[in-house]
């Protein structure tokens, strides 16, 4: 590894862990989670890991984050640990939007168990997502799908409607193709 890596790795990544795994603990401590029961959050100092569980008719689903060792130098792993009653681009969708949020928000943990928190709840409540980015919480300004195509129906994100207007060069509906 480059010099910086090390010298990071060696005098700050341990304090930032440890900050991040304590504002976890703060949050859960301040009853931030517990505003529903069914959410769960511990914290696995000895291995730098938090671990998320929702629990849903008798069954868990169940998310882990891990902090490398030189963290924030090297990306977090999330790992679905655990999935019942979501489908496999639903749940990739929502651990790629946890590992998105750590990243764009400087490895801040409490968002990202926020926003995991907050996909699993709505989804479970029926509330549909977006049919671009499979999530119903937009990882970009926490937004819900409200943008409706006026045929089919299905709501988007207002962000994830921008790029798809952007990246196709027209102004349809991703779905339908029927014009916005």
């Amino acid at each position: 590894y480059p010099l910086h890596y090390s010298y990071t790795s060696k005098y700050f990544s341990s304090l930032i862990i440890n900050s991040e795994i304590e504002s976890v603990v703060q949050a859960d401590a301040k009853s931030l989670f517990a505003e529903d029961e069914n959410f769960t959050v511990k914290a696995l100092k000895a291995v730098n890991e938090i671990v998320a569980v929702y629990r849903v008719d008798d069954q868990n689903i169940e998310m882990a984050i891990r902090l490398p060792p030189m963290f924030p130098l090297r990306k977090v792993d999330v790992n679905g640990v655990q999935k019942v009653g979501v489908d496999e681009k639903r749940w990739r969708a929502w651990l790629l939007a946890v590992s998105a949020i750590i990243v764009s928000q400087n490895g801040n943990l409490v968002d990202a168990l926020t926003l995991f928190k907050r996909n699993v709840s709505m989804h479970f409540e029926g509330i549909e997502d977006c049919t671009i980015c499979y999530s119903i919480v937009s990882v970009t300004d926490r937004s819900l799908p409200s943008k409706q195509c006026r045929t089919c129906k299905n709501k988007y994100h207002a962000s994830c409607l921008y790029k798809w207007f952007s990246s196709s060069n027209s102004s349809s509906c991703p779905l339908c193709r029927t014009l916005f």
